[in-house]
C-alpha cells in the first residue's frame, strides 16, 4: 500500500513517503472471519463496549450484500480499533493533519480483490454515539463502512458525492438489519 491509497474521513489524501498503514494484530490478536479481521486491542474495545466478533461479521455482511450487487471487491478488510492519542499519532503519520480522526483507510490490491486497512478511533465513536444517541459499535461499523466505500471507489468531497455516500452507507447498514446510523431519522 502507498501514501496515494491513504485517506481520512474526509478523503484527505496521505503525502507521507511511509504510509504503511499500521500492523493488523499488533494490539494482541485478531478474531474476524475469512475476509474481515478486528485486531483485538481487547482494552480499548471493552471500554467502548464494543464486541469485535459483531464488528466482524457485520462488515462480512456488507461486503457479502457488495457482492451480489456487482461492486469491486474486497478481498480482505482488517480493522484496527485506536484511542485519541494513537490515532492522532496516525493521523499525523499518513494524512499531516493533526489531531484525532474517525477513521483512515489504506488500500491496496490483494489479488483476490481490494485489501483494505482500516483504522478506527472508538473515542471519538464514543463521543459521536453519545451526541446521536446510539451504541459505539454501530459508530465504529459506520466507519468502517464508509472506509470499505472509499475503497471501493466512493468519494465525499463535493457535498452532492457526499451525500450520496453516507446515504449509501446508511442504505447498507438497514440493508443487513442495522438500520440507518449516519443520519437515523433520514433527514438530510
Amino acid at each position: 500500500m502507498d501514501a496515494e491509497n491513504a485517506t481520512d474521513e474526509g478523503g484527505q489524501r496521505s503525502n507521507a513517503a511511509d504510509a504503511e498503514p499500521p500492523e493488523p494484530g499488533a494490539g494482541g490478536g485478531v478474531v474476524g472471519g475469512d475476509r474481515v479481521e478486528v485486531d483485538l486491542a481487547a482494552p480499548i474495545l471493552a471500554r467502548g463496549g464494543v464486541s469485535a466478533e459483531w464488528l466482524a461479521e457485520k462488515v462480512g455482511e456488507v461486503l457479502d450484500l457488495l457482492d451480489r450487487e456487482g461492486a469491486p471487491r474486497c478481498g480482505r478488510v482488517a480493522i484496527r480499533v485506536v484511542d485519541d492519542a494513537e490515532m492522532d499519532s496516525a493521523h499525523r503519520r499518513y494524512s499531516g493533519i493533526e489531531g484525532t480522526t474517525d477513521v483512515l483507510t489504506f488500500v491496496g490490491d490483494e489479488g483476490d480483490g481490494l485489501g483494505v486497512d482500516v483504522v478506527v478511533c472508538l473515542d471519538e465513536a464514543v463521543r459521536r454515539a453519545a451526541e446521536f444517541g446510539h451504541a459505539a459499535d454501530r459508530e465504529l461499523l459506520l466507519y468502517a463502512v464508509h472506509a470499505v466505500l472509499h475503497a471501493i471507489g466512493h468519494d465525499d468531497h463535493e457535498p452532492e458525492a457526499h451525500a450520496r455516500m453516507h446515504a449509501e452507507e446508511d442504505r447498507l447498514l438497514s440493508a443487513i438489519g442495522v438500520g440507518a446510523v449516519y443520519r437515523p431519522g433520514g433527514d438530510a
